[in-house]
């Protein structure tokens, strides 16, 4: 049995945020990672800041993507845009992913509406990508940068900002095995209800994991990461959806390689989550 996995950067990044991951995945697992509009790949395209019109474009790439058991894993904004392409393929095609993964991201029901991002000027927005310390300072000095990066950032800040469970109290939730995965010295996480909240999005089986590290353990706890997810994944399958076709999850499947987004060291990195 193969599976597809559908992976959501967190903001400001793109899909190479995932790159290398195929090769330490095991082989029955298929990575379909996704842009954003106005991000890697759909750089030309102009950010999109409303979660319906972001939930339709995945959608309709996933679908490409989808022949058979999927998962869907999100990063920080990518757990949000993650819930609401799960929504939307079983709205609109029947479809639900067989597990979820959220990382990084306080769950919907925690999150404080701030919808000022879009206006704010840029000293502002510079004064916050300053606070939260994840781009290099020359960067945040150079015009030519900050006329590209501002509007994504300004789109992204904005949807994570504004993300309200859209309807969501009328919507069923998800019936999948629910993973919420967080870093141990990120600040999200010293409020446990940031993550254990998220069981409110399925009525399957919900699991908590802490991870060291701080927002972007995906850099630093890369392996533990990966393994985490493979572990749960393929928790969810029974004993003859994988016999003699997954292997056991040996504790060197995955090198502890830190991997960096699409920008490279050139880019922002965002924990608008």
């Amino acid at each position: 049995m193969n599976v597809t996995l559908i992976c959501l950067p967190f903001a400001g990044a793109g899909a190479a945020v995932y790159r290398g991951w195929s090769a330490l995945l095991p082989s029955w697992i298929r990575l379909h990672a996704l842009d954003y509009p106005g991000h890697g790949a759909k750089r030309a395209q102009p950010a999109l800041h409303r979660w319906p019109d972001v939930a339709d474009v995945l959608g309709r790439e996933a679908l490409r993507a989808i022949d058979g058991p999927f998962a869907i894993f999100g990063y920080s904004m990518g757990a949000l845009a993650g819930l609401e392409l799960a929504h939307w393929l079983r709205r609109a095609h029947g479809l639900t992913p067989l597990w979820f993964g959220a990382a990084a991201c306080a769950a919907p029901a925690c999150r404080t509406l701030d919808a000022s991002w879009l206006d704010c000027t840029d000293e502002a927005m510079i004064d916050e990508l300053r606070r939260l310390g994840a781009t290099p300072e020359e960067l945040l000095g150079d015009r030519g940068f900050l006329d590209l990066a501002l509007p994504v950032l300004r789109a992204d800040f904005h949807l994570c900002a504004t993300y309200v469970r859209t309807g969501n109290e009328l919507r069923a939730p998800l019936a999948c095995p629910l993973l919420a995965l967080g870093g141990r010295d990120d600040s999200l996480s010293e409020q446990s209800e940031n993550l254990s909240a998220w069981a409110h999005e399925t009525s399957g089986r919900f699991t908590q994991r802490v991870i060291d590290g701080g927002h972007f353990f995906i850099d630093t706890a890369c392996a533990e990461l990966i393994n985490a997810i493979v572990a749960s994944i393929k928790d969810t399958l029974t004993p003859a959806a994988f016999a003699n076709r997954v292997p056991a999850l040996a504790p060197s499947a995955v090198s502890r390689t830190a991997f960096t987004d699409s920008a490279g060291a050139a880019g922002p990195r965002s924990f608008h989550s």
